[in-house]
């Protein structure tokens, strides 16, 4: 009877330790992990955005960021904060816990920030965080005594112990924990995306770390990297991907400002920025066809010559939907 008591209690207690959410929440793909654990927790939420316009919404569909080596770093190397501000219009608040190794008392974070996570699993928040596996984001499912459940690129459920979390070289913890905030207003969600491309296209380089090229100068780099063959494969791969990804995302959430604004009224200037950047993710999507992921051992010098005219037809494209969607931006 006495062992049975004990075993009963243990149960309890890692009972305690454990959370999930009232719901399955199901992952979304994206080679934007954080997009993609984004709209998950959207659609767990509760809101019926498509994945195109949460890119549109954030900025994240007209960014392009770019290291010399073309690094597989440069789709997140930089501060997303001004993403989940501008996704907040959407109505989507992040509560965001941040940490470093190098701050001291990492263990102390670390544990803090696990059972953070388990009180917003267990009042119904989703949540995701950073390098629970590689340096990318991944979706929460629920958490054990030992550390979290999370889903993986396959879908599989994976686990991370909690002692883990801002060890790696990178050396950053992060979490996002979301909450649906007031109702959305299309209008005003159309306004934030436009107001930061404004800003944005100023000046890109305000919003690069160090190392890094931002905005329409990024594709000089990038193509630069393969006039002198100097370039990560991996990096190279990876990157085609995540643009790709994110000027097709630009085309259609272009498209869907059209539908939304009425197709009975005329916007050619909007109309010039969706075959634009059309164009370009057209090109974006023949070099991911030549450097597909993961990379092939060896690219033919006609692949490279090939990559080098779409990249070159993108960057002209982009200019030209830049500054259509700007004269749109400022006829509204």
């Amino acid at each position: 009877m006495k062992k049975l008591l004990v075993i009963l209690l243990i149960i309890m207690c890692l009972g305690g330790l454990m959370a999930q959410l009232k719901k399955d929440i199901k992952p979304v793909a994206g080679w934007s992990s954080f997009l993609g654990c984004t709209k998950a927790c959207s659609d767990y939420l509760g809101f019926n955005y498509s994945f195109a316009w949460l890119s549109g919404i954030s900025g994240y569909a007209f960014l392009l960021n770019m290291h010399p080596e073309v690094c597989p770093s440069s789709p997140t190397a930089f501060d997303n904060a001004f993403m989940k501000r501008n996704l907040e219009t959407a109505g989507l608040r992040y509560e965001v816990i941040n940490f470093s190794k190098w701050d001291g008392d990492l263990q102390k974070k670390q544990k803090q920030a696990f059972e953070q996570v388990q009180k917003a699993l267990s009042e119904n928040h989703p949540v995701f965080g950073w390098e629970l596996a590689m340096p990318e984001y991944y979706l929460i499912a629920k958490t054990d005594d030992r550390g979290y459940l999370f889903y993986d690129f396959d879908g599989s459920l994976q686990h991370c112990p909690w002692d883990s979390i801002a060890t790696s070289e990178i050396a950053m913890g992060e979490f996002c924990i979301l909450s649906a905030d007031q109702a959305p207003d299309p209008g005003q969600q159309i306004k934030t995306a436009l107001d930061f491309f404004r800003t944005y296209q100023n000046d890109p380089s305000a919003y690069a770390l160090k190392g890094y090229t931002m905005g329409t100068p990024a594709y000089d780099v990038w193509i630069a990297a393969l006039q002198t063959g100097k370039f990560d494969p991996w990096g190279m791969a990876y990157n085609t991907q995540v643009w790709s990804e994110a000027r097709n995302s630009a085309k259609a959430f272009l498209g869907e400002i059209k539908q939304r604004l009425g197709t009975d009224r005329k916007y050619p200037a909007l109309d010039k920025a969706i075959a634009s950047y059309a164009e370009v993710a057209e090109a974006l999507t023949q070099v991911g066809k030549l450097y597909p992921f993961p990379p092939q051992d060896k690219v033919s010098p006609e692949n490279a010559k090939q990559t080098l005219n779409y990249l070159s037809q993108a960057q002209k494209a982009e200019a030209a939907g830049v500054k259509a969607l700007l004269e749109f931006a400022g006829g509204l």
